[in-house]
């Protein structure tokens, strides 16, 4: 009896945790809108046709993304390239801390550089820009 329920509790606990990385709460899935913050850097990357100058946003946290094509588990996210936006607000430089929200998407597109970019519906600064 006491053996069933201790097997009965340890599936419910690798259950409960599955998606969630300890410490560092769930999962963000793919395609699902969340709030990020960070500093934007931006960076630049060669292309045939001369240099490409990126937004990246340096997150304040590291995020870890489920991302099923690239692993089953889940994938963590320091640096992810902003897209969506064709110019950045003027109240926004370089090492600018800001709020993004945005949904997650793989960076497998031409012009996409990192493991994950973000689709920007918005962005705000937090505070004044350094």
């Amino acid at each position: 009896m006491i053996r069933n329920l201790r097997c009965l509790i340890g599936v419910s606990l690798v259950i409960a945790l599955s998606g969630c990385v300890i410490g560092s709460g769930p999962c963000l899935w793919l395609q699902v809108r969340h709030d990020f913050s960070g500093r934007v850097h931006f960076r630049e990357f060669p292309r045939a046709d001369g240099v490409d100058t990126v937004p990246i946003l340096i997150l304040d946290k590291t995020q870890y993304v489920y991302a099923p094509p690239q692993s089953f588990h889940c994938l963590g996210a320091n640096d992810v390239q902003l897209i969506g936006l064709t110019e950045l607000p003027d109240s926004i430089g370089e090492n600018t801390h800001v709020t993004v929200d945005g949904k997650v998407l793989e960076g497998v597109a031409q012009g996409q550089y990192t493991r994950f970019v973000i689709q920007v519906n918005s962005i705000l600064p937090i505070g004044r820009p350094h």
